[in-house]
Parts: structure tokens; sequence; C-alpha cells
């Protein structure tokens, strides 16, 4: 390629580089703030994507918690412990409920892990199960397996497991 007057040809591994540093954090924006708003949550519950609001959430010294409401009433109550570190997310310590109808004894799910179910002073096994937990910034990530509760979180034996996974943004502060 043959240069004219006043313009210097371009080099394919500079135009790479220089379109790769415009991109790229347009790209990786869906990892970050842009991917849903401050005080929301997503809950998968066998496989149905619900939205929630965040009413309540932060962390007291290494426990996270979070409390969030859907638009058709149902109540998520969550608790994660994490590490020294302030991010890794302790799978034991970890736990939810989810009320879907807080109207009726029969749509309560809840998952602890068997430190966190212990903390409040439950007997038994814990119900369902916590797979992963974690803190990506300022989201509050986890998910496992539910399984049907009584209003005393005592599993109900006639209820099917289901998986689940809560990612809620906690980034303003409480107050």
């Amino acid at each position: 390629m043959r240069a004219r007057a006043g313009v210097v040809p371009a080099r394919p591994a500079a135009w790479a580089v220089a379109l790769a540093s415009v991109l790229l954090p347009s790209l990786l924006g869906g990892c970050g703030r842009n991917e849903f708003e401050d005080r929301t949550a997503v809950v998968v519950l066998g496989g149905e994507r619900s939205p929630y609001e965040v009413d309540s959430c932060g962390l007291d010294g290494r426990t996270v918690f979070l409390v969030a409401h859907g638009t058709d009433g149902a109540v998520l109550q969550g608790v994660m412990g994490v590490r020294k570190d302030h991010k890794t997310g302790i799978r034991t310590s970890t736990g939810l409920t989810v009320d879907l109808e807080p109207t009726s004894t029969e749509t309560r799910v809840a998952a602890f892990g068997a430190e966190s179910w212990a903390r409040r002073r439950s007997t038994g096994s814990p119900p369902g199960t916590i797979t992963s937990a974690r803190l990506r910034g300022s989201r509050i990530q986890f998910a496992g397996t539910v399984v049907p509760v009584d209003a005393n979180d005592v599993v109900r034996p006639d209820g099917t497991p289901q998986r689940f996974s809560v990612d809620a943004r906690c980034d303003r502060a409480e107050g």
C-alpha cells in the first residue's frame, strides 16, 4: 500500500487495538451496572424468572441480608455469610425463604445451608440446598434448590424441589 501525502497508512494491528478499546467497554457493560437497576432483584424459581424490588439490603459485619418483594406480592428474604475478604460467599451460611403468596401457607419455599439454619435456632435438617453464594461488587448472588415448607419452615413431604437463583443489586446505602 502506498501512502498519499499527509496520510499515514493504517497498520492492521493498531486498527484492531483501537477498535477493541472503543468496543470492549460497551460489550462488557452487561456484567456491571447497566444489567439492571439498583435495588432490584431477579429470582428464577423452577425456570420462571420474576422481578423483585429490593426493600432492604446491606452488609452487617460478615453477613449480607436482602428483603425484596415482587409485583405480585411475593416476598423474598435472604441471608448470606461472607468470608473475611467481604466478597466470597459461604454456602453453609446462606439461606432464603420466598413467600410466593404471603396470604397462603401453601406457597412458601426455602433453602438453607447448615450454619444459617442453626443460627435461626432451627432444628432438624435444613430445607433445600445452597449450591453457590457470592458477592460481585454490589451484586448479591446465590443459587440452589428450594423445597416447599410450612409457615414454620418445616419441609412439606408432598412438595417438589425446584432449582432457584437470586441475583440482586444493592448499591445505595440504607436510610
